[in-house]
């Protein structure tokens, strides 16, 4: 039984030690308060509510206005920036400090003092019951988190709990009712400070699933609301530095500072500037030259158009921002479902081929070239704590080998080549990449009917179709993926894009775009998600990747790097793992205009 907050525990205060940003190597200067960060860009958020957000520009605004138990810093150092650290808690739970005990299945944490929301009657501590409850929120029957599975496969009782939720009356209040008196065996709350989780078996990664925003606190407040819904995104309160004062969709979003946070307690988030002004609208030249120009600070959810890109790096702009973000953009899937040219895509001989017959470096090109990609032969990229370089179907140069493939193609039976239908998304560079695949795949005797479609033609109609995959509307698809989170992050390629465990065939396959079905792959995925030590689960995620490739079920072909644009008088500027960088550790300093 879940208690609601009564009152105010006494908790031990922990300071947090800050770095001095005169020494930082990636923030010179000394920083300075105040300023409004401009950002101007073409589309909205996807949600506000930290429960369902997942869009890359949203989490920016989450980190801003929310904290979880556990985080990551910003930095250029791309391996401390995959380090978890304690946010609300007090430390990061661990078998040495005995926070971390049971084989690595019980984890216990303790609430910084300190951090409280903002209500409208005032600051009010973040207590245990919050963080139960915002993990709990996450399976709300109405609007389920796309994050909800990363949690059901591991806290203790979770899947049981989703299930009572969506017994009963599909109301809001009926089902506030049930969420707040229902509990859940692995997640307690031990007064208003501490929080106990039982995970259903050793998950090395459990802490990188709880410095996700969806496992941010959530106040009882939230209870009578749909995730997501109007009357929630009213009712919004802030434990983080900023928090949202206006939200006009399509149009407008502005944050200012929350007068209940309290920097002593956060480590994570500087929060120099006093607020943070989206002008959405905008077209993607004009949101270029407008911050090109200095009459904005920094773009929003578009990037610098492919044009611009030559002179910015020839010159080396500072306004530029580039780094590896692990991302496996683009690659090809494979639909090995489809019935066309006699199940062709089916043959792991042709998809093999197809790993020879694609013009790596030639797609580079169409992305940017070297300095904004690097060729990808693997799924696992070197930011992955798991990745160790084999690269199966290297090639000169990541150019192809089309003779190769044609001998593939005959052995499979096909000496005359065949020809595949690719589908891809209409906008941007995808319809370039597409004519270059085209034009590479030709040369080992693979033709290729091009499919465009809008995004949500894209994937609504093909890629998460099953009887589209089934009847053969496309065989290969030019897509790309983001991990959830940076370092010890494997589980966030290898589980989503290749498990098949206990998906029927006309079921839904997530992200399992060419539903590949390997027994093998399934059973690797098993120990490495059960491991206790990430030494072993990573040796288990290697061997899953080697079985992957060999059955060659996608094409790797970039690991794209990110890219952002800001004005010069953006100073400190951090990457994270979001589109624009950390909003809460730059600062403005004076720039001339045109700069």
């Amino acid at each position: 039984m879940l208690e609601r907050f009564t009152g105010r525990a006494r908790r031990v205060v922990v300071p947090v030690r800050r770095s001095d940003p005169d020494r930082r190597a990636d923030g010179p200067g000394r920083p300075r308060r105040g300023g409004v960060l401009t950002m101007v860009g073409a589309g909205d958020v996807d949600h506000l509510d930290p429960a369902l957000a997942y869009h890359t520009v949203t989490r920016g605004i989450v980190r801003a206005y929310t904290r979880q138990l556990v985080g990551y810093p910003a930095g250029r150092d791309r391996e401390a920036a995959g380090r978890i650290v304690a946010d609300l808690a007090t430390e990061v739970p661990s078998a040495a400090n005995g926070r971390v005990a049971a084989r690595g299945t019980r984890y216990t944490f303790t609430l910084r003092d300190g951090v409280c929301w903002n209500t409208p009657s005032g600051a009010r501590p973040v207590t245990a019951q919050d963080v139960v409850r915002g993990i709990k929120r996450l399976a709300h029957p109405m609007a389920p988190s796309p994050g909800l599975p990363y949690f059901l496969s591991t806290i203790d009782g979770m899947a049981e709990f989703r299930d009572a939720l969506a017994r009963g009356p599909r109301t809001p209040e009926a089902i506030a009712e049930r969420m707040e008196h229902t509990g859940v065996r692995g997640m307690r709350a031990v007064g208003t400070t501490e929080v106990v989780f039982t995970i259903r078996h050793p998950a090395t990664d459990f802490l990188n699933m709880l410095a996700l925003p969806f496992a941010t606190p959530a106040p009882a407040e939230y209870l009578p609301h749909v995730p997501g819904s109007p009357e929630l995104n009213e009712t919004l309160m802030s434990n983080g530095p900023y928090e949202v004062t206006r939200h006009v969709r399509g149009r407008r979003i502005t944050l200012g500072r929350n007068p209940a946070w309290a920097p002593e307690t956060d480590g994570l988030r500087a929060a120099h500037v006093d607020g943070v002004d989206i002008r959405q609208g905008v077209s993607e030249e004009d949101a270029y030259e407008l911050v090109a120009s200095g009459a904005a600070d920094m773009l929003w959810d578009v990037q610098p158009l492919t044009a611009r890109l030559p002179d910015l790096l020839r010159t080396g702009d500072p306004r530029l921002e580039v780094c590896p973000a692990g991302l496996l953009s683009p690659y090809l899937v494979i639909n090995v479902v489809s019935p066309n040219e006699g199940n062709a895509t089916g043959d792991r001989k042709v998809r093999q081929a197809l790993q020879y017959a694609v013009d790596k470096a030639a797609v580079s090109l169409v992305w940017g070239g070297p300095r904004l990609n690097d060729i990808a032969d693997q799924i696992l990229p070197p930011l992955c704590t798991a990745h160790r370089e084999f690269r199966p179907y290297r090639t000169e140069g990541g150019r192809g080998d089309p003779e190769r493939a044609g001998r593939l193609l005959a052995e499979a039976g096909y000496p005359e080549g065949l020809t595949l239908r690719l589908v891809f998304r209409d906008a941007d560079i995808h319809p370039e990449t597409a004519e270059t695949v085209k034009v590479a795949l030709a040369r080992a005797g693979i033709r290729v009917k091009t499919v465009p479609a809008s995004i949500n033609e894209f994937f609504d109609d093909y890629l998460s179709s099953s009887s589209a995959a089934r009847e053969g509307a496309w065989d290969i698809a030019l897509t790309g993926w983001e991990p959830d989170w940076y370092g010890n992050n494997a589980r966030t390629y290898l589980q989503p894009l290749f498990g098949s465990r206990g998906v029927a065939d006309n079921g839904d396959w997530g992200s399992n775009f060419g539903r590949y079905r390997n027994e093998k792959v399934d059973d690797l995925l098993d120990a490495a998600l059960t491991s206790e030590s990430q030494k072993r689960a990573a040796g288990f995620f290697r061997r899953l990747e080697e079985e992957v490739m060999r059955d060659a079920a996608v094409v790797p072909i970039l690991f794209a790097h990110q890219y952002w644009f800001h004005s010069t008088r953006v100073r400190n500027w951090l990457p994270y793992p979001v589109l624009n960088g950390d909003l809460t550790n730059l600062w403005l300093g004076d720039a001339p205009s045109g700069a």
